[in-house]
This record gives structure tokens, C-alpha cells and sequence, in this order.
């Protein structure tokens, strides 16, 4: 496992650094610009959790270094499993560096006591690990196809929901019912009571969609021809 995770690192150091940089911009704008911790929270979780596992798990395919791993003497889980740690901790490393961002820029808006709250810090987790869900599955099995294929679907999604907005219209239409559910949802959990409940039952969840990727990632790559 270890091994795996070395390489990784060298496949993907290059491509990180890249995408670091870009990222710094970007995060820089957004803690000059926030003064809501929950607004910062699902900023950060959707930019991580949407930048980094398309730059390590799609990496791979752009190379044609599938066939060079699964030659080695492991097993395509651990193989999995190794993409799987591998992401997880450039993830962490990336909501680390935001916060420490937002701690030491002399502009920084973010307030940090409302940041590093139990509570916000498990949903950040669980926003992330709900798109690293779904990120996994389609680029495990299918590499760069697999991106190509959800970015397309989102884009198919956004324009069939501008034609149902014009469809229906009014201020009841199904578009504008969904956004609200959704946000609603995120409203619930940034500002739910911080209960030993509620925490133990999101950091539950946190495992579960994990635990979930990870097996529906196993199956889909044992399939795979490489």
C-alpha cells in the first residue's frame, strides 16, 4: 500500500503543484470576499472536493499507467484502495491549506471560530465525500471518458432544468422547488444543533458513502480492461 501511495504521489506531483497554484487564486479571492463560515464551508468542500479527485483518479488514464499498476504484484482492490487513500489525503492537505489561508492573510474575512466548529468541519467532510462518491465510480471504470461523461451529464442536466423553468415558470416550478430543497438541506446542516447525536450521526454518514464508493469502485475496476 505504501508503495502504491508513493507512486501516486510521483504520477501526480506535477498536475497537484499545477492545480495548487490555481486553487491558491481562487481561495485567496474567496476568504477576501466570505464573512459567513457556512458559505466559506460549502465553497471549499465543493472546489476540493471537485478539483482534486478529477486531478488524481483521471490522472492515470491520460498516462496509460493502469496496465503498468495492475502488473505489479497486487490486487485490483488494493490497487483501489490506494487511488482511494491517495485522494483522501491530498484532499485533507487541500482543506488544511484553506483554513490556513483564511487564519493568515491579513484580508481574510473568514471567521475561523465559526469555521472549526465540530459540526462545520463533519459536514465539509460529508459535502466531499458525497461528490468523491460519485466522482470515484466513473473514473475508475472509465478514466477521462468517465470525467467527459458526468461533466456532460451535468451539462445536460443544467439545460434541461433552464427548459423546465421556462416550461413551467412561476415561483412553484419544479427548478426552483429542487434548488430550494437543496438548499434548504445544506441550511439543516450547517445550522443543526451541534448534538452528540447529530455529530455521531454525521460522522456515520461520513463512513457509510465512503465505505459505499469504496465497494461500488471495487467492483466497477475488477471489470475493467485495461
Amino acid at each position: 500500500m505504501l508503495k502504491l501511495l508513493r507512486l501516486e504521489y510521483l504520477f501526480n506531483l506535477r498536475q497537484l503543484l499545477i492545480m495548487w497554484a490555481i486553487l491558491s487564486v481562487y481561495f485567496c479571492y474567496v476568504v477576501a470576499r466570505l464573512n459567513s463560515p457556512g458559505v466559506f464551508i460549502v465553497t471549499t468542500s465543493l472546489m476540493v472536493g471537485l478539483a482534486i479527485p478529477f486531478a488524481v483518479v483521471g490522472r492515470e488514464d491520460k498516462f496509460k499507467t493502469a496496465a503498468l499498476v495492475c502488473s505489479l504484484p497486487v490486487r485490483r482492490s488494493t490497487v483501489v484502495l490506494g487511488k482511494f487513500a491517495a485522494t483522501w489525503a491530498v484532499i485533507i492537505l487541500g482543506l488544511g491549506y484553506t483554513l490556513l489561508l483564511a487564519a493568515l492573510l491579513p484580508f481574510s474575512k473568514v471567521p475561523l471560530a465559526g469555521v472549526l466548529s465540530a459540526r462545520n468541519l463533519l459536514v465539509s467532510l460529508f459535502l466531499v465525500s458525497v461528490l468523491f462518491a460519485v466522482i470515484l465510480p466513473f473514473t475508475i471504470r472509465f478514466g477521462l471518458t468517465g470525467i467527459i461523461i458526468l461533466l456532460v451529464s451535468l451539462q445536460l442536466l443544467g439545460i434541461l432544468a433552464l427548459i423546465l423553468a421556462r416550461i413551467f415558470g412561476g415561483a412553484r416550478n419544479l427548478v426552483r422547488i429542487f434548488f430550494g430543497a437543496v438548499e434548504g438541506g445544506l441550511r439543516s446542516l450547517l445550522h443543526h444543533q451541534a448534538t452528540p447525536g447529530y455529530v455521531l450521526s454525521l460522522a456515520a454518514a461520513i463512513i457509510a458513502v465512503n465505505l459505499l464508493a469504496i465497494l461500488v469502485s471495487w467492483a466497477l475496476y475488477a471489470r475493467r480492461d485495461l
